[in-house]
């Protein structure tokens, strides 16, 4: 009879059997999640796990759990301190959804790949798994994305209304929101000052609520008959915000241009209350939490089963948080913070050093950047965060400091080192900021990509461009200009791939056919192209929501048809034969929907276009 595998002792515990290897009879935290259980920094359960380990916290991992089992999350017992739930690195919805609201065939954060294991709403689904589990006894932390974005009443694309803070709804204690590593540890540490409950304690909840509650990045809810707080931001209630789409603006307007704060919103009888941010991390810590020993390997528990979201990170370096664009569409601003936390040099070559150590290591780092690769070291000469939505739009701030030097200095310091042989960039570029060092435009268009660059423009008509809070497409052409001009001087056939954004707020069929002749214009060929999600956190799925722009509360054109959806899409993709048909036809609505404006500014104005002459034809 073949004997089962020894318990593994490389990863965070997952099962019972590899806490008794450990010598452990309880955990402080559980750390449950909607992603598979990897042990990579790209992976919230294990960065936050590691580091409560780290610090000398006991921690295991539910990774997935069977949303209609409560014995799922109580495979490693009841936590001393706390369950930590989250849905995983993407909001659940959009892991399961596409943009057109149909099922994903697949899950890169699934054992092998495959869909269906997320439940939808996953931060609810656990939370309540946990409560069904161990009742109101275990002291549930709710945090990532799907909850820190949905701490205020906020649109629900899939089911296309407002609904109600999560807190309300998800059955957690508390909630955090942001990057989760700060306000975690110091949760955890002083539950454990807190102790054990005593023996006739009836409502140990409170006391422990009472402990933890103003930390910063802490969610939290009281009865709205206690007094409000002293200091900060009352957002519209949610229930006006729900009825009225301009009190839906306003609240988003509030809630973007006060994050240093405390805010809070009423909800039914309730009050949701959100501590200022936790402050953002320094480069020791980001430092000494990339170093932490990562095996970069999926649990054995999967055997051969491939995690897709790994193998196109394994071994890539993260070399700073955080990001100062601001872009409409993105939730990484809200999420990370828009000041710059980056790595020192010495630290990012020693963890490339552990990288080349690894087994599976060929010689390849995929990638080496954050949020946008070319913002590592972009820093405020005032060194404190303001209230302005980005520091690059609709110009970039004065107190910018965004020299590119330290970022070129940092690609040639990793890839001199030994056994590498190829360093990628294959996060974003802030053309804007790269254009002004052409060695590391250079660098960037000889050494480090594969002879395909890809880069994110997102359009090319001003205007809505505007709306996207997205520089203006010229410095786009003059950074494809460099490339191309160094790539020829090389010797070497390369190629910039754009990458473009259908059917955002502002954008209409006449504004994509306009990108479809600057596209032809350029000689440019777009692989692939997104159409615009609402997810809850950003500018531009507030203006989906209500259409009005949050900022002026004008009207903003939201496409919100389907089909018309697909059709910007394929203007895009106009060059790929399955499309032919899907062009001409948005190409007929844009001529006939162009002419029927013409036609009704001259029965408005009483103004005609004049009447092209006419000549016979020669005989």
């Amino acid at each position: 009879m073949k004997r089962p595998p020894p318990p593994d002792l490389r990863h965070l515990p997952a099962t019972r059997a590899e806490m008794a290897a450990r010598g452990w009879e309880e955990l402080d935290v559980v750390l449950v999640t909607g992603d598979a259980h990897v042990d990579h920094p790209s992976f919230p359960a294990a960065l936050l796990g590691r580091w409560l380990e780290a610090r000398g916290f006991r921690v295991g991992v539910i990774a997935r759990p069977d949303p209609q089992d409560p014995a799922a999350v109580a495979a490693l017992g009841r936590p001393r301190l706390f369950f930590g739930v989250t849905s995983g690195a993407l909001d659940s919805l959009v892991a399961n959804y596409t943009a057109l609201k149909k099922p994903r065939s697949d899950d890169a954060f699934a054992p092998g790949g495959r869909a269906g294991g997320r439940p939808d709403r996953a931060l609810t689904a656990y939370c309540n798994l946990v409560r069904r589990a161990f009742g109101k006894s275990a002291f549930v932390v709710a945090g990532g994305l799907e909850a820190g974005l949905r701490r205020f009443a906020h649109y629900d694309y899939w089911s296309d209304r407002v609904r109600r803070p999560i807190l309300m709804d998800c059955g957690a204690d508390i909630l955090v929101h942001g990057m989760g590593e700060g306000p975690l540890l110091e949760i955890a540490r002083r539950l454990d000052r807190l102790g054990a409950p005593g023996a006739a304690e009836k409502d140990f909840t409170a006391r422990r609520l009472q402990a933890v509650h103003d930390i910063p990045g802490v969610v939290y809810r009281e009865p709205k008959s206690r007094p409000a707080p002293a200091e900060g931001v009352a957002l519209p209630p949610a229930e006006e915000v729900a009825a009225d789409p301009a009190a839906h603006a306003r609240a988003w307007l509030l809630h973007e241009r006060h994050r240093r704060v405390r805010q809070w919103q009423e909800s039914g009888g309730m009050r949701v209350i959100a501590n200022p941010p936790w402050p953002p991390v320094t480069t020791a810590e980001l430092d000494a939490l990339h170093e932490l020993p990562f095996t970069r390997d999926p649990h054995p528990m999967y055997g051969d089963q491939r995690i897709p979201a790994l193998e196109q990170v394994r071994f890539s370096l993260t070399s700073h948080r955080g990001c100062g664009g601001g872009c409409a569409f993105c939730a990484i601003n809200a999420h990370q913070g828009k000041l710059v936390s980056s790595r020192s040099p010495e630290s990012l070559r020693r963890e490339a050093a552990r990288i080349v150590a690894h087994p599976r290591f060929r010689g390849t780092i995929q990638d080496l950047g954050g949020p946008t690769a070319n913002m590592y070291r972009v820093t405020c000469a005032r060194r404190e965060p303001c209230d302005h939505p980005s520091c690059l739009w609709p110009r970039r701030c004065p107190h910018l400091n965004a020299d590119q030097q330290p970022y070129l200095e940092l690609l040639r310091l990793i890839r001199q080192l030994p056994g590498v042989k190829h360093l990628f960039v294959t996060t974003g570029l802030r053309t804007d900021l790269a254009v002004s060092s052409p060695d590391l435009v250079r660098e960037l268009a000889l050494v480090h990509t594969s002879g395909l660059m890809k880069v994110a423009p997102e359009h090319s008509v001003p205007a809505v461009l505007e709306i996207m809070r997205k520089p203006r497409v010229e410095s786009f052409e003059k950074f494809l200009e460099m490339h191309r001009l160094f790539s020829r001087a090389a010797g070497r056939e390369q190629y910039v791939l754009p990458y473009l954004l259908a059917a955002h707020p502002g954008c209409t069929l006449a504004d994509m056919a306009a990108v479809r002749e600057w596209l032809i214009r350029w000689d440019l060929k777009a692989e692939q192209c997104q159409i615009f999600t609402p997810t809850p956190g950003t500018a531009a799925t507030v203006m989906y929501a209500t259409g009005l722009d949050p900022a002026t509360l004008r009207p903003v054109f939201v496409e919100r048809d389907l089909e018309r959806k697909q059709l910007q899409k394929a203007l895009i993709l106009h060059h790929l034969p399955e499309n032919a048909s899907r062009v001409r036809r948005a190409l007929q609505i844009v001529a006939r929907e162009n002419a029927d404006a013409v036609a009704a500014k001259e029965k408005r104005t009483g103004l005609k276009r004049p009447v092209r002459p006419r000549f016979p034809k020669k005989s």
